[in-house]
C-alpha cells in the first residue's frame, strides 16, 4: 500500500512538475512555437506516448495545422500542412482532430490503419511508424483553441482515466496558450505605444524647432531685411546655398554657403525658366527634387520649394541635394522660409501696387499732353522722386489680356526690383492698352535700356505670349515732358508694325526696323497718305472694285523676292494664279516688278502703308 502511495505521490509532483515547466515557459515570454513543443514534450513524458502534436486552425478557420510537435519527422508535420491538411469543413469523412476540435471532445483511434477517417494520413503515418492516436481539444471557456495529438507505436487502447489526464493536461495547455497570446498582444501594444510615444516626442522635438526657426525667420522680416536675409538665415540653418528666383524666372537673391555651389545657370543675373509644369496652381509639391545642368552640361539632381500667394508661385526657392538627404527639420525650415518669403513679396507686391497706381496717373497725364502749360504734374512726380527734365527711355509693350490683377503684380514686382537702385526713380504703368515704363538714362546711351526691356516684357508675358504682346519697343532719349505724347505713339506704332508684319519676339529700337522706323517718327500723316496713294492707289481701287487681293499679293511677292511658288505656298494659292495676278499688278501700276526702282519706290510704299495701318490700330 505504501509502494502505491509513494508512486501517486510521484507521479502527482511530475504532473506538478510539468505544470510548474509550462507555467514558466509562459512568464518568461517564450514564443507561441516553443510553448508548444514544451506542452508536446511534457505530454509525451507525462503519458509516456511516443508522439505528440498540437494543431491550431489557420487564421481563415479552415484547416487545423500542427504548430508544435514532439518526436513527429519534419516530413511528416510537412505532409500533414502542405499536402493533407486536416480540414473543418466540407469533408463527408471528418478526421479525429477534425472531430475533437468541433465537438469539443476526445475522439481517439485505435487502429490508424484500418480507420476510414484516418485514410488521407495512413502513408505518413507509417512512415512515421505509429498505429493507435487520440485528439483531445483545447478547450476554454469560450472557444477551442485546437487540439493535443498523442500517437503510440503499438496498438493502444486510450483508457477513460488517460483521457481524463489528458484533459487536464490540455485545460492547461489552453490556460498557457491564451496567456501567452495576452502577454504577446500586451507586448506588441506596448511596443505600439513606446513607438507612438517616441513618434510623439519627436514631433514635439520638430515643432519647437520648427517653432524656433519660423521666429528667426520671422524676426528678419520685421527688421526690414526682406528675402534676401531670409535666403541666407535659410543657407545657413540648412548649411547648403540657396538661391530664390521670381515666378517669372527673374534672379532675387543668392545666399552662398560652405563649398557647395547652385548651377551657374540657376545663380547667374539672366532669366531662368525651369523646363517643368508652369508656375502656377496648387499642384507643386512643398519640396521637389529636380534635375538642371551642371556647368559642365551633366544633370545635376537639386531640391526646390515654391513661394506662394494663394495658387500663384511668385518666386521658387532653389537649393542643392537630393530629396533624401533634406531631414524633417529642413522640410519644416524651407517650408516656413517660403511662408515668410510669401509674406515679404506680398508686402512688397502691396507697396509695388501703390506705386503702380501713383506712377499710372503721373504717366497718363504725360502721355496724353496733360502736362503741357502745367508744372502741377512735374511737381507731383517730383515728390515721388521722379526727375522729368532728365532724359527717359520711353518703353512700350502690348498687352492684350483682360485680367490685369496679376499682371500689375509681375509688373511692379519687377519694375520695383529694376528701380531698387535707380536714380531718379522710373515710372510704369498703363496706358491706353499699352504697359509703358519711362526709364532714365543718366548720361546712358538709349541701347542701356534693352536690359531693362526684356526684363519688362518677360514678366509681361510669362514667357508664353503671342508675338503682339510679347515685342517692347524703345523710342527716345525724351529730353522734354511735352515730349513724350509723341515718343510715345512712334512706339505704339512700332509695336503694332512688328504684330502686322509677325517679327520675332524681342525688345526693338527703331532702327531695327529699317526706313519703317524712319517713316513712324513723321509726324504728317497726311504725305505719307499721299505717297502710299500715288503708288498703291490703283490697286487699292481695284481690289475694291473687284473684291480681288491685288495688293496682299504684291507684299507677299516682294517680302519672298519676287518668287511665285514661296509666294503661293504662303497665300495657299496656285502658282499660276500669282503669276496672273504679278501681270495684272504690272498693268495696272504701269511698271515692270523686275526694274530696280520701280521696285524701291513700290517696296517703300509697302512700308509707308504699313505704318499708317499701325497708328490707326
Amino acid at each position: 500500500m505504501k509502494v502505491r502511495t509513494d508512486r501517486l505521490a510521484e507521479q502527482l509532483q511530475g504532473w506538478l512538475q510539468s505544470v510548474k515547466d509550462i507555467g514558466s515557459a509562459v512568464n518568461q515570454g517564450v514564443s507561441l512555437d516553443a510553448l508548444l513543443k514544451v506542452i508536446a514534450e511534457t505530454a509525451c513524458r507525462l503519458m509516456s506516448y511516443d508522439f505528440c502534436g498540437i494543431t491550431l486552425p489557420d487564421p481563415e478557420n479552415r484547416v487545423l495545422l500542427i504548430k508544435g510537435s514532439f518526436g513527429l519527422s519534419d516530413e511528416y508535420v510537412q505532409d500533414v500542412n502542405a499536402t493533407h491538411p486536416i480540414r473543418l469543413h466540407g469533408v463527408s469523412n471528418p478526421a479525429p482532430s477534425s472531430q475533437a476540435f468541433t465537438l469539443g471532445v476526445a475522439v481517439q483511434v485505435a487502429d490508424t490503419r484500418t480507420n476510414p477517417s484516418f485514410g488521407p494520413w495512413g502513408g505518413v503515418a507509417k512512415d512515421q511508424g505509429f498505429i493507435s492516436m487520440i485528439a483531445v481539444p483545447l478547450n476554454t471557456a469560450t472557444e477551442t483553441l485546437g487540439t493535443l495529438n498523442c500517437y503510440t507505436r503499438i496498438a493502444h487502447n486510450f483508457t477513460k482515466e488517460e483521457e481524463s489526464l489528458l484533459t487536464m493536461l490540455a485545460d492547461q495547455a489552453a490556460i498557457a496558450i491564451t496567456t501567452a497570446r495576452l502577454k504577446s498582444d500586451q507586448a506588441r501594444t506596448i511596443e505600439h505605444l513606446n513607438v507612438t510615444n517616441a513618434t510623439l516626442e519627436e514631433q514635439y522635438d520638430l515643432q519647437r524647432q520648427g517653432a524656433e526657426v519660423h521666429q528667426r525667420l520671422t524676426a528678419l522680416a520685421l527688421e526690414g531685411g526682406g528675402v534676401p536675409a531670409v535666403a541666407s538665415a535659410l543657407a545657413e540653418l540648412l548649411s547648403r546655398p540657396v538661391t530664390v528666383r521670381g515666378g517669372n524666372g527673374a534672379l532675387l537673391c543668392n545666399a552662398v554657403f560652405g563649398g557647395d555651389v547652385l548651377p551657374t545657370q540657376l545663380t547667374r543675373e539672366s532669366t531662368y525658366q525651369h523646363t517643368e509644369p508652369d508656375a502656377k496652381g496648387p499642384q507643386f509639391p512643398l519640396l521637389a527634387q529636380t534635375q538642371v545642368l551642371s556647368d559642365n552640361g551633366n544633370p545635376l539632381p537639386v531640391l526646390r520649394a515654391p513661394v506662394m500667394i494663394k495658387d500663384e508661385v511668385v518666386a521658387w526657392i532653389w537649393t542643392t541635394g537630393r530629396f533624401e538627404s533634406i531631414s524633417a527639420l529642413d522640410r519644416r525650415t524651407i517650408e516656413h522660409a517660403a511662408t515668410v518669403m510669401a509674406l515679404e513679396l506680398l508686402r512688397s507686391r502691396t507697396a509695388a501696387e501703390a506705386a503702380w497706381r501713383h506712377s499710372g496717373e503721373i504717366l497718363s497725364g504725360l502721355l496724353s499732353g496733360a502736362v503741357r502749360g502745367s508744372t502741377a504734374l512735374i511737381n507731383q512726380a517730383a515728390s515721388l522722386g521722379h526727375d522729368l527734365s532728365q532724359a527717359h527711355a520711353v518703353i512700350v509693350s502690348r498687352y492684350e489680356s483682360t485680367n490685369q490683377g496679376p499682371l500689375q503684380y509681375r509688373l511692379a514686382s519687377t519694375f520695383m526690383r529694376l528701380s531698387e537702385n535707380a536714380t531718379p526713380k522710373p515710372l510704369l504703368g498703363m496706358h491706353e492698352g499699352y504697359v509703358v515704363a519711362l526709364w532714365p538714362l543718366s548720361g546712358q546711351p538709349l541701347e542701356s535700356a534693352r536690359a531693362v526691356s526684356e526684363d519688362i516684357r518677360r514678366s509681361l508675358t510669362g514667357n508664353a505670349a503671342t508675338s503682339r504682346s510679347a515685342t517692347s519697343v524703345i523710342t527716345g532719349p525724351v529730353n522734354s515732358p511735352a515730349d513724350y505724347p509723341e515718343s510715345f505713339a512712334i512706339a505704339r506704332g512700332a509695336v503694332e508694325l512688328a504684330g502686322i508684319r509677325d517679327l520675332p519676339t524681342r525688345t526693338l529700337v527703331l532702327s531695327d526696323l529699317g526706313m519703317s522706323g524712319l517713316f513712324l517718327q513723321i509726324p504728317d500723316s497726311a504725305r505719307l497718305k499721299w505717297y502710299c496713294e500715288q503708288a498703291l492707289g490703283p490697286l487699292r481701287a481695284y481690289d475694291h472694285a473687284q473684291g480681288t487681293a491685288l495688293l496682299p499679293t504684291l507684299a507677299a511677292l516682294i517680302k519672298n523676292d519676287l518668287n511665285a511658288k514661296v509666294t503661293a505656298e504662303e497665300l495657299f494659292i496656285h502658282k499660276n494664279t500669282v503669276d496672273q495676278r504679278r501681270r495684272r499688278i504690272e498693268d495696272l501700276l504701269g511698271v515692270q516688278l523686275t526694274s530696280i526702282a520701280a521696285l524701291t519706290h513700290i517696296s517703300t510704299a509697302l512700308s509707308i502703308d504699313a505704318v499708317i495701318n499701325a497708328r490707326a490700330t
